[in-house]
Formats: structure tokens, sequence, C-alpha cells
């Protein structure tokens, strides 16, 4: 059956339309990854550049020679988000399936005060206080055990395990099966989409975080991509030393605004490969989680 002449134009204009959104989506980034490879002398020339004319590794080469601080800020990101999202996840998933269970005496109380947490805070001072008192300054447990629990990550994994059918649970405790086979080997698997979901909102979370390296670590080599990214985002002349151990302003081979978009492509990189693999977890998860309250 052929499509009416309305349905035609529609698709038309919508193809238009969708590969217009598209161009205006990577055309920015476009912009970024060749500013990050063009010579001092063409970008002199061009304010905008989407082609270079000649790929100049020059940014990437300053950034990364001789044990950068790159290099270093990068190893820390890692072992944050690695570490940072295992803790984050086992916390939340025991912390949910906790909540779910409708006998727990006090559960709504204890939920109420975790919403609670949600919209209110003690504020940055305390915050301070609290991390100087535990003895977390410049030190990379800062980055993990002051967030090592999300209360919108626990209500939204506690919803999504309170849709599970109670008569799965019932049915598990009949053929005699303890509470720990139960959480590992009944509620854990149906659980994967959500735990999907939650487990790529902490990565993201730690990969983007720079905040706390800010306030509370002075050690250039334990500080975070992005507090470093930050730092030569806001300087006009940077270079990357080593033996200093941090940023110095002084003039380089590689232009100023290469080597910022150089730290972009490297700080971002990493979550752009991972998202279309996980984007898939984010409806499941967050559409079942929500069924119940």
């Amino acid at each position: 059956m052929r499509a009416a002449k309305g349905e035609r134009v529609f698709d038309v204009f919508n193809s238009l339309f969708m590969v217009l959104f598209i161009a205006l989506v990577l055309l920015p980034l476009a912009s970024v990854v060749a500013t990050s490879l063009v010579s001092a002398q063409e970008l002199a020339q061009k304010r905008f550049v989407v082609v270079p004319a000649k790929i100049d590794f020059t940014a990437y080469h300053t950034i990364f020679e001789n044990g950068s601080i790159i290099i270093d800020a990068y190893l820390v990101t890692i072992f944050r988000v690695v570490v940072g999202t295992v803790a984050n996840m086992v916390v939340t998933y025991f912390l949910a399936y906790g909540l779910s269970i409708r006998r727990l005496p006090g559960r709504k109380g204890i939920t109420v005060f975790i919403f609670i947490t949600m919209l209110f805070s003690g504020g940055l001072i305390p915050y301070y206080v609290l991390v100087g008192s535990l003895g977390l300054m410049n030190s990379l447990w800062v980055y993990i055990l002051p967030v090592l629990v999300s209360a919108w990550n626990t209500l939204l994994l506690r919803n999504f395990i309170m849709g599970i059918p109670e008569s799965l649970f019932e049915t598990a405790e009949i053929d005699g099966a303890s509470e720990l086979v139960i959480i590992f080997r009944v509620v854990l698997p149906l659980s994967m989409p959500a735990m999907a979901t939650i487990g790529l909102f902490y990565a993201v979370g730690h990969w983007n975080s720079w905040w706390d390296a800010y306030l509370f670590v002075r050690d250039s080599r334990k500080q975070p991509i992005q507090l470093v990214l930050r730092n030569i985002l806001s300087v006009s002349m940077v270079s990357i030393n080593r033996r200093g151990g941090g940023l110095q302003g002084r003039q380089i081979a590689a232009p100023p605004r290469a080597i910022q978009n150089a730290v972009i492509v490297v700080s971002t990189l990493p979550v752009i490969f991972l998202y279309p693999f996980a984007q898939r977890y984010f409806v499941r998860g967050i559409i079942v989680g929500s069924i119940k309250g």
C-alpha cells in the first residue's frame, strides 16, 4: 500500500529535521576535536575549525609528555570511578533491599528520612568540618566515603525491587532458601536493569566531579582529570610541568585553545564510548523503578 502524499511530505521534512538536528549536535563536537588537532598558525587564521588543514598532535604531546600530571589525574579518576562505583552499588543495593521488605520495623520512617536528605543538607561548612574530622583531607578516599550512597538512587532501586512479585519470595522461602540466597540468587539477577542504571549514574557522577577535589585535595598527584581540566580552562597560557607538580603559566608550542580542547577530548571520550552500550538500561531501569512509591 502506497503512502499518502501528506505522509511522504511529512517523512521528507522529518528526515531533513533529524539530519539538521544531528548536524547541530555533531558540529560542536567535531569543532572541539578539530581544534585540538590544529597548529598555532592555523588557529591564528581561523576562529572556528571543523576540518583541520593539517593535523598537528602538539597539544596531545604537550599534555602527555614525560609522566604528565594529566596521566596521574587520569589514573586517579579511573580509581575513583571503578572503586567508587563498586562501593556505591554494594551499599545502595543492600540499603534498597532492606527498605523494600514490607515487614521491616520503621521502614516508612527510614524511607522518609532518606527522602528528606534529598531536599535539605547541612551545608558546606559542616560538610568541610566532617571531612576534616574523619581524616579524609588530601586523601583519595575523600572521593568515595562521603558520597557512598545516593538517596535518589536508593529510592529508585527500592521501588524496582518492590515491583518484583511477592510470590517469588514466598516460593523461594518454601523451597528453603535463606535470606542470602534470596538476596543474591533471586533479587540481584532480576534487579540488573536498575543496577546498571544506577551504576552508570554513579560512574558518570564520579567521572565529572571536581568540586570535592578542589576543596579537600592539595596534592596535584591526587587530583582527578576534571579538576585539571578546570585549571587548564581557567588560565590563558598553560604548561603541564611534572617537576613543578602542577600547572604553570608560560608560552608553549601548542596554542592554549588547542590544549584546552585536547583535554576536553581526553576527559570525555570514555563516557562517550560507554554511553551507547548502557543507554538501553536507562529507560528500563527508571520506568520500572518508578512504578511503585
